[in-house]
């Protein structure tokens, strides 16, 4: 049995699949609209459906407190996508933003890691 999760997925990578393909042909895109586009798809693509079922509470398998934690990773890469593509090569004080972001996310995904194994340890010792 297909779960809703994955219908859900299905129904979201094809909506961002066609308006991908759609955006070259109806309307042209700029550079900077390329780099939204693409943000904005990476974000409904892995984001999404975690953000809806967050949004509906909806925790059959995945607590929704680790839902909304992920559409902020999420939401952070797409974020950071869009500002190495767009500021990248700025230098703040001897260093690019790229590395700066580079920084960043490490940080972030080590935090996101050990966060969820302690929050899956925890609810596992429940």
């Amino acid at each position: 049995m297909v779960s809703r999760e994955t219908k859900l997925q299905i129904g979201l990578v094809s909506v961002a699949i066609v308006l991908s393909v759609l955006s070259q042909f109806v309307f042209p895109l700029g550079p900077l609209g390329s780099v939204a586009l693409f943000a904005g798809t990476y974000f409904l693509i892995f984001g999404g459906v975690h953000l809806y079922l967050a949004l509906a509470g909806d925790s059959e398998t995945i607590p929704v407190a680790a839902r909304w934690r992920f559409v902020g990773l999420a939401a952070m890469v797409a974020v950071g996508f869009v500002l190495q593509e767009t500021v990248g090569q700025t230098t703040v004080g001897g260093v690019t933003v790229v590395q700066l972001l580079g920084a960043v996310f490490a940080v972030a995904l080590v935090f996101y890691l050990v966060y969820e194994a302690r929050a899956g340890y925890l609810a596992s010792q429940q």
